[in-house]
């Protein structure tokens, strides 16, 4: 049945109402291992690591209002639109285009609907225009892959091998997302957080890939100090409330407008800004370099950018003869040079809090015993051990580290609730002995800033304070294959701006515990390829 007309509104044509309702009807009753089996022409596939999420559904119409309207017809809730518009939708004008060698979608636009009662929904894509032969259509479900960039690969990989072709992708910056189109018995799509470059480009098969990738790559000083720069003027924070315009930014940082412009357009292609014409606005990535978010990144992109960038134009000097690229640049090793330099102090403890959010998960992936004591080893300003306080009620703590962090911890403790239940011992776990008979100790991020021979001294002196069968938590970012590109990246960057530290394999750390009396059990998983290694103090 077509829309009968109403107002000054044209019905849709009967082939473009059809695939609508069609299109709603499968949504509703279509579960995801029902939606990939149809792909598929049988049952299998990832469908664990899937979602299927809405269904994108392509028409021709004379107008956004007709479709709007049959939509309201079949039962379904068009989202509101702001500023009372549909959102220009790019990715399937560009998509037109390489389907039909014209531009037929330049004035494609998005429509979001709700189904009411369903968990899944519609994007509705509409092309200006009556339909006709030099039209397309489609209604393809799409599905969220639930899982990191090694589980996403893995299942764009087994999609492939079930006999799915590449048909067509790209990035959305306006979502902050990356869309892979696959065509079996019908059409699919796989919808991915983030801009997956290296994904998107073996999914496109781009016969300039490897020119491309290697472009990438040499100018990547140039995404990293675009990003310092606007962190450092406080551009994220300038834009907590709302968007503003490049003209009202350009005045409130000093900065001129025209230059200002381009480096808020490039930020804006890497899917760092949102922009609507001549207004920015944050996407989520974006919103980490707000001085007040939740796991601010501000202060760590200000150091990698500043600070630790210049000491990476030394790295051939340390390839060449050795030695700490930092202190080749800057003429001392980075504590001497923070020693002096209060302010670069100040930004290097920021950027290092910045990148312990993962420490909230640790306490749930220990076997913590209801009572007993947990000794955290250097551990820092205490905020590890108050989590892990936090979490047993019924534990003590001891925290052990230098006499100048003693005060720091102290305060950190108390604001967690833990300074009655926890201790603070001054010493150094190369010369001191360490504290004895707890139950669990946590080593956090301290092996990776030491070569083998001073890590066997502090494994050494860890284990003679351990009885027999307690538990040792190595909280490292273990190199786990030539892939590992995070592990690998902050490899280099402990050789750069360390006098002695780097990453290991998880076959080496196991060979380290094993040769000082510890056996590792598990290697349990946190985010950004940080990991928990879990191991037992064997009897001597």
């Amino acid at each position: 049945m077509a829309l009968t007309e109403t107002g000054d509104h044209e019905p849709l044509d009967e082939p473009e109402y059809r695939r609508l309702a069609e299109a709603v009807s499968s949504t509703r009753s279509t579960s995801t291992e029902q939606a990939l089996a149809a792909a598929l022409g049988g049952p299998g596939g990832p469908a664990a690591h899937l979602e299927f999420t809405h269904t994108a559904v392509l028409v021709a119409a004379r107008s956004v209002d007709d479709v709007v309207a049959a939509l309201v017809e079949l039962g379904v809730r068009p989202e509101e639109q702001v500023p009372g518009e549909p959102v220009p939708d790019e990715p399937t004008r560009d998509r037109l285009a390489r389907l039909t060698g014209h531009d037929l979608g330049a004035d494609v636009r998005l429509v979001r609907c709700a189904l009411p009662g369903c968990p899944r929904g519609l994007e509705v894509s509409v092309l200006g225009g009556p339909a006709g032969p030099d039209r397309v259509g489609w209604a393809h479900p799409v599905f969220r892959v639930a899982g990191d960039e090694v589980v996403s690969r893995g299942v764009y990989e087994a999609l492939r091998d079930a006999g799915l072709v590449p048909d067509g992708g790209g990035h959305d910056p306006r979502g902050n997302a990356t869309a892979l189109h696959l065509r079996g018995r019908t059409g699919v799509e796989l919808r991915l957080p983030g801009h997956r470059t290296d994904l998107l480009r073996r999914h496109l098969g781009r016969p300039d890939e490897a020119r491309r990738a290697m472009f990438e790559l040499v100018t990547g000083a140039w995404r990293t100090r675009a990003v310092a720069a606007v962190a450092e003027l406080g551009v994220a924070d300038l834009l907590a409330g709302g968007p503003r315009t490049t003209a009202d930014l350009s005045e409130r940082t000093g900065t001129r407008p025209g230059e200002l412009h381009r480096v808020l357009a490039f930020l804006g292609a890497l899917g760092v800004l949102h922009r609507d014409g001549d207004a920015w606005s944050l996407t989520e990535a974006g919103a980490l370099l707000r001085a007040d978010a939740d796991g601010s990144l501000r202060d760590l992109a200000r150091l990698y950018g500043g600070l630790f960038y210049l000491s990476f134009t030394a790295l051939e000097q340390t390839l060449r003869v050795g030695g700490s690229a930092f202190e080749h640049f800057y003429g001392v090793l980075p504590f001497e040079h923070f020693a002096e330099h209060p302010a670069d102090a100040r930004l290097f403890e920021g950027a290092m809090a910045a990148g312990t959010s993962f420490l909230n998960l640790v306490p749930g992936l220990l076997d913590l015993p209801e009572t007993g004591t947990v000794v955290d080893v250097a551990g820092g300003d205490g905020r590890l051990l108050g989590l892990v306080l936090a979490a047993a009620p019924g534990l003590r703590g001891v925290l052990f580290d230098r006499p100048h962090v003693a005060g720091a911890a102290r305060e950190v403790l108390a604001r967690s609730g833990c300074a009655d239940r926890a201790e603070v011992v001054a010493g150094d776990f190369f010369t001191d002995p360490v504290p004895a008979g707890g139950d669990v100790y946590l080593l956090s991020r301290v092996l990776h800033d030491w070569d083998d021979e001073r890590c066997s001294t502090i494994l050494r002196n860890v284990r003679s304070a351990m009885p027999d069968g307690a538990l040792l938590a190595v909280v490292e970012r273990p190199i786990r294959d030539d892939r590992s590109v995070l592990p690998l990246s902050f490899n280099v960057h402990m050789m750069v701006n360390t006098a002695l530290g780097g990453e290991r394999t998880a076959d080496r750390h196991r060979e380290l515990l094993a040769e000082h009396g510890f056996t590792l059990e598990d290697i349990r998983e946190l985010p950004l390829d940080m990991a928990v290694l879990v191991a037992r103090a064997t009897p001597v």
